[in-house]
């Protein structure tokens, strides 16, 4: 063989192994892949997959500055369990208190600024049950929303607070 046809087979038999060792690009991953379902658990919202993990970081924050009531995966529940009531309740929810935990049950307070008399609202989620209650204090009348009709026991300092305000209204348990 002469010096030309050598070379001529060295650069044909590099650029072969050169051309097998390029990487593979993986196009999609196979659904029964592990790393594919932990990246199917990630896409969906948390809340639903653990509402337990999710909804207890939500004590000592604000309902207006998580923006729960309009943006977290139970606002739909919400606007399904008021109804039309649902859009007066974000328009007054104004001044607040920010989750507090007691048990398995979330509370938050909210009311109409400057009028806290007129409109008021009070908000429990049994976490365990997976159960909203909502009190509505509207003109000194009391109107409580219960998903599937499920009433959450309320006990302790959320039922001393909610019997006062049911006093400051003078409505009657």
């Amino acid at each position: 063989m002469n010096c030309r046809t050598k070379y001529i087979s060295i650069i044909l038999l590099s650029s072969l192994v050169f051309i097998s060792c390029k990487k593979e690009i993986i196009k999609s991953v196979p659904t029964t892949d592990s790393t594919s379902i932990k990246t199917e658990a990630l896409k969906t919202d948390s809340s639903v997959i653990n509402p337990i993990d999710s909804l207890y970081t939500l004590v000592d924050k604000s309902v207006i500055g998580t923006q729960f009531l309009t943006k977290s995966s139970l606002a739909p529940r919400l606007k399904k369990l008021m109804g039309t009531d649902y859009d007066q309740m974000v328009k007054y929810w104004n001044t607040e208190t920010p989750f507090e935990k007691q048990e398995n049950i979330l509370h938050a307070w909210g009311c109409k600024q400057h009028d806290c008399s007129t409109y008021s609202y009070d908000l429990y989620i049994d976490v365990k049950n997976n159960k909203i209650n909502v009190y509505k204090f509207a003109e000194s009348k009391l109107t409580v929303f219960k998903e599937e009709n499920f009433d959450i026991e309320i006990k302790d300092n959320f039922l001393k607070d909610l019997n006062i305000k049911k006093e400051n209204v003078k409505i009657k348990s």
